[in-house]
């Protein structure tokens, strides 16, 4: 056997290998990705929606309080008309909006408001009362509510 002899061919010893990783192993750090990745999703989404739901409830209330003003409006031109239980009606349809606003305003940290709102659905509650009696009186009541809510609707954010 000499040098130049390519018959034997040296085997090379081995490094250290590192040992395989087991098929368990590989499965617990590709569900630990997997749920990083849904966790940072969830994350990334809910810090997105949070303006975009501050501004619907804004709008919501909005929608509420001109609603509310629609019907005190419909009721003064009943009113006007000598419809009493037309207006009476109108009164009464004005209430829950302006309730549901008003809880909505306190629950958005909007107690100024909200107190103005409170006053205005005492003044359609008066309102009411007086146009089931057959009082000319539930006109200036109505007009007082409805120049409240017009006053709360021109101070809420566009």
């Amino acid at each position: 056997m000499s040098a130049d002899d390519l018959t034997t061919i040296p085997t090379p010893t081995p490094a250290t290998a590192a040992p395989a990783m087991s098929s368990l192993a590989k499965v617990g750090i590709a569900v630990a990705i997997v749920v990083v990745v849904v966790v940072a999703a969830w994350a990334y989404g809910r810090s997105s929606v949070l303006p975009e739901r501050a501004a619907a409830d804004a709008m919501r209330t909005r929608a509420l309080l001109l609603e509310s003003r629609t019907q005190v409006l419909d009721a003064q031109l009943s009113l006007y008309a000598a419809n009493f239980g037309s207006a009476a009606q109108h009164l009464e349809y004005a209430k829950p909006p302006l309730a549901e606003a008003s809880s909505a305003m306190r629950d958005g940290d909007q107690d100024e408001l909200a107190t103005k709102v409170d006053a205005a659905l005492q003044q359609v509650m008066t309102a009411r009362d007086l146009a089931a009696k057959l009082s000319l009186d539930a006109n200036s009541k109505a007009g007082e509510a409805s120049k409240l809510l017009a006053d709360v609707i021109s101070a809420l954010p566009r």
